[in-house]
Formats: structure tokens, sequence, C-alpha cells
């Protein structure tokens, strides 16, 4: 139940790059008021990031995922229903702020119900099964678009919302019967975890490393993937929408596979040089080398989605580098910088398109943000896949010899 809502929100961050040909004649909106209007997921996702970990600390995983779906199918009926660009951004606020709850209460249950030694495959596996919802959002809602209007197709996936909602309240328990009861935090833990968290010298490098590999994504295949190929190919938005649905498959797959490969292995950092690296590669090919559509096409956005499976192996490097008592906050950080990084990068692509730039210098934008990624990772520490051990919580008394 709580992939579903995952898959679900997954769906509703990638749908617009599908539909935006369909939004851009409703709406009468250019590539800059698209690019913000995908955007505004992005950014309220990035700002509820910190406080929905709080919130799922506080009262758990069933209740707050619950409530975290309800408001992703209001923003779903929202934008349905949209007459003007205005009041099509509620709906994008409304699902990312949903969507950053029910991100944070799967992490939470897989940490409550599976072993630490298995956080890579688990992570994997999570990824995984999120990404179908974007893979959803590709190839099949181009589909659906020759047959249906894109407010039809949201009206839908509010209603799956709808159920998933209810289905969550009825079936997900927090713990399992066996767990302890977890320890209630003092008021004042959260935002000195926060603070703990922001001064670790670990978070920085693993933050600019996945802005290269996932930020970039995130916002090519969220938006600008399929009007790339349209505009400067000549595909239709069927055809188009195949190149993302490859990318989006790709990048599941990958998140499994490298978090196994990575737990038998042993190590981080080689993964994480390696991903940035072919992102970089990615990029640089899109930018700036003549490809065609067909294989040289599809080739380079597989390149871009098998880098951006790094997000499983920074989110276990980053875990086994913080203690634990700021772990959980410390991944909410990361996230809502990559995210934040998506939301900045969408905007500022359509307003180069926008400008009468040719294409290759948009992409020139996601080359240098993987660049420095690359750069960032020679700052990162290999863990060895071993966690720090927890802080004390009271002086331990001192033995004599």
């Amino acid at each position: 139940m709580l992939a579903g809502c995952f898959l679900l929100g997954f769906f509703h961050r990638f749908a617009p790059a599908t539909s935006a040909e369909a939004l851009s004649a409703d709406l009468d909106a250019g590539g800059t008021a698209l690019g913000a209007l995908a955007s505004w997921h992005f950014w309220m996702y990035t700002a509820a990031q910190i406080p929905a970990g709080m919130l799922v600390d506080r009262y758990g995983t069933r209740w707050c995922v619950t409530v975290g779906s309800l408001v992703t199918a209001a923003g779903s009926f929202v934008l349905a229903g949209a007459e003007s660009l205005a009041m099509a951004s509620a709906g994008p606020l409304l699902t990312g702020a949903g969507l950053s709850v029910v991100f944070v209460g799967i992490m939470k249950y897989n940490a409550a119900w599976f072993r630490p030694e298995r956080y890579g495959l688990v992570t994997g596996i999570t990824m995984l099964l999120a990404t179908c919802g974007a893979i959803v959002a590709g190839s099949p809602t181009a589909w659906l678009l020759e047959h249906f209007t894109w407010r039809q197709i949201f009206s839908v996936a509010a209603m799956v919302g709808l159920v998933l909602s209810v289905a969550v309240a009825v079936v997900v328990r927090n713990r399992p019967a066996w767990a302890t009861a977890e320890p209630t935090a003092h008021r004042g833990s959260s935002w000195g975890g926060l603070r703990t968290a922001l001064r670790s010298r670990e978070l920085w490098p693993l933050l600019l490393a996945t802005l290269g590999t996932n930020g970039t994504f995130y916002a090519f295949a969220g938006l600008w993937g399929v009007p790339l190929l349209t505009e400067t190919r000549g595909l239709s938005n069927t055809v188009a929408a195949a190149y993302t649905t490859g990318a989006l498959a790709v990048y599941g797959v990958g998140c499994l596979v490298i978090g196994v490969w990575s737990d038998r292995v042993g190590r981080r950092k080689p993964f994480l040089l390696g991903t940035s690296s072919i992102a970089a590669l990615g990029w640089v090919g899109l930018a700036a080398l003549p490809w065609e559509a067909g294989w040289q096409g599809l080739g380079l956005y597989a390149l871009v989605g098998a880098a951006a499976s790094q997000v499983t192996i920074s989110f276990a490097a980053l875990k086994e580098s913080v203690p634990a008592e700021i772990a959980a906050t410390a991944l909410a950080v990361l996230n809502a910088g990559v995210f934040a990084a998506s939301a900045a990068l969408q905007p500022l692509f359509g307003l180069v398109i926008d400008s009468g730039a040719d294409w290759g210098w948009a992409l020139a934008l996601m080359a240098g943000v993987s660049a420095a990624g690359v750069a960032s990772v020679c700052f990162a520490r290999e863990t060895w896949c071993a966690p720090l051990p927890a802080i004390p919580t009271e002086p331990t008394a001192e033995v004599s010899p």
C-alpha cells in the first residue's frame, strides 16, 4: 500500500513532461510558465521535507501517509479542474506536500521492518517500485492522451489516491508487533538534529553529487525530455515519451541493481564516482554531439537515467556517515536539496529556450551541474557500508585500571 502511494506520487512528478503539449495549449502557457508550473511540485516537496520528517517521527507512518495521500489526491483533483495557470499551480503544490510525507513515511517504515544490513537492497526495491509510477507517466500516459483528455487522466489518478489512502489507514502498522516502542523525543531534539546534520561535512559532497545525477535527471525527465524530441527531432508526443519511459525504466532497475551490488562489494565511493561520471558524459553527449533520434538518442537518455540510480548509494552512504540519531534528518536535508535543484533547473531550462538559444545551451546547463557533482565526490568519505556508532545519551563513567 505504501509503495502504491509512492508510485502515484512519482506519476504526478513526471506526468507534466508527457502532458506538456496539452497543458501548454489548454492553459496558454509558454516554456517559462510551463517550467514554473511543474516546478511548484518540487519547491513544495522541498519545503515540506523536513517538517514531514518531524510529523512522521511524532505520529508514525500510518496516519501521516494516509493524510499525505489524501493531500496528493486533492492536488490531482485541483489540477484536473483548473481553468487558469494560477489555479493549476495549486495542484503541483498539493501533490508536492502530500508526497513529501509519503517519502519520509515509507523510509521510516523500511527502517522499522527490515534489518540495517539490507538497507541498500530495501531502498533499491522501494525506488524501483516508485519508478513504475514515473514509467506510467511516460508512454502509457502518452497513449492515453490519444483517447482521453489530460483532465480525465488526472481525475482518475486522484480517485486512485483516495482508494490508496483508505487502504493505508486499514492495512499499515507503524512497526512489527514484537518491536519495542520508540522513545518520545524531547521538543528541542528535532531542531538540534537539524543543526547537527547541516554542520556535518559528510552531507555536502553527497548532496552535490546527487544534484549532478538526480537533480538534473528529475528536472529533465519531469518536463523537458519529451519537448526536446518533439521540437528538435520531429517525433510525435507518443514516440518521444518512449525515450523518457526507457530512461526511467533504466533508472528504476539501476536503483535495485546498484543497491545490491554495493552491499555485496562493501563499498560506496566507487559507485558514487562511476554514476557521477556517467551523468556528465550523458549530458555532454546530449548537449554537444550530433545525435539522431533512434538508438543514439535512446542510448544518451539511458545514460542519464542509469546515472540517477546513484540516489540509492547516496542515501546509504549518508545514513552510514552520520550518527543514527540524526540519520533521518540528514536524509531529509539531502532529499530536499536535490528537489530544490530540480525545481530551479526546470524554469531555468525553459528560460534558456524562451530566450531563443539553441537547446544545446540548455542541456549544457545540466552538463555543468553534473561536472560539479563529479568534482564533489572526491571529498566524499568511504563508509565501507558500516554505520557510525550511536551518540551516547549519558556520559560514560571512567573505569579505573
